[in-house]
């Protein structure tokens, strides 16, 4: 399957939104018009993932299906014939949510996720979501989605192949907020790793798309990048600090068998009997 990344710099004033939305609008058009049949833009797309605050997240946040950033993408779909995932801020009745919608051919919504593992600011402006997604495509290509912070956790990319997910999708934002080194002597970034390792464990594939640039003390770490079921690098890191579209190519087929070697599976060898220490944390917290 034909992935695109759409890494880009966006601006972070409250006004810019819309002008976010545009030079998005060109960029997904140039990866579909290179052959993707998928695109993907970082988290809270059209925003400064900084930018939000108690006063203006009304004014910022957008409604599912009906938000300016959605109607946008929906119409780009249909024009190509393909699928966006985008990340959004998104309000739902009293409640806001980080967000990453999957938009179909037909301009509908193919699936919601909203961002399970809030980070910094989003702990008090915004509401956990609670339910993971794994969106089956026209071609039988089963999508996951998760949203940056999220990676940190191997128990969600974990749930989202037990849930028959080929390729994972997570718009990103990674930052220079406590990071002893931002980029290794290799260009590479500590996120960059872990996204090989999620790869590589599950035999699913991996796509995180990230911002580049500046905003107040904090630095975006671009080197989005997309890596096969195997754990094979397909395309990326991309650029530290500059916005790049490119198509990576998948095989996706090899996710669909969990086999390493002629004796062993990573799944039917699982132990989850053995697994206890979450469950008895989990038995904890029901106690509280």
């Amino acid at each position: 399957m034909r992935v695109g990344m759409a890494q880009a710099e966006i601006k972070a004033g409250e006004g810019d939104a819309e002008a976010n939305r545009e030079q998005l609008d060109g960029a997904l058009s140039q990866l579909f018009e290179k052959g993707a049949e998928l695109v993907a833009l970082p988290e809270l797309a059209a925003l400064g993932y900084f930018s939000v605050s108690r006063a203006n997240i009304g004014a910022l946040s957008e409604p599912v299906p009906n938000g300016p950033s959605v109607r946008r993408w929906a119409r780009i779909a249909r024009r190509y014939r393909g699928y966006v995932v985008g990340g959004l801020l998104e309000r739902a009745g009293e409640r806001f949510y980080n967000a990453a919608v999957l938009v179909g051919p037909d301009g509908q919504v193919a699936g919601l996720y909203r961002k399970t593992h809030l980070y910094h600011w989003e702990q008090d402006l915004l509401t956990p979501g609670n339910g993971w997604v794994v969106a089956p495509l026209q071609n039988g290509v089963r999508v996951g989605l998760l949203i940056c912070y999220d990676l940190r956790f191997p128990e969600a990319v974990r749930e989202l192949a037990l849930r028959g997910a080929d390729i994972i999708v997570a718009p990103s934002t990674w930052t220079s907020v406590g990071k002893p080194v931002l980029w290794d002597d290799k260009g590479y970034c500590l996120h960059n790793y872990g996204v090989v390792a999620h790869a590589y464990a599950n035999r699913v594939a991996m796509v995180a798309v990230d911002r580049v640039g500046q905003e107040a003390n904090v630095t975006y770490l671009g080197n989005s990048m997309a890596v096969d079921p195997d754990g094979t690098i397909v395309a990326g890191p991309l650029s530290g600090t500059t916005p790049q579209q490119v198509v990576a190519e998948l095989d996706l087929a090899k996710a669909r068998s969990k086999a390493v070697g002629p004796r062993n599976d990573l799944f039917r060898d699982r132990r989850p009997d053995l697994y206890t220490a979450t469950q008895r944390m989990m038995e904890g917290r029901s106690h509280d």
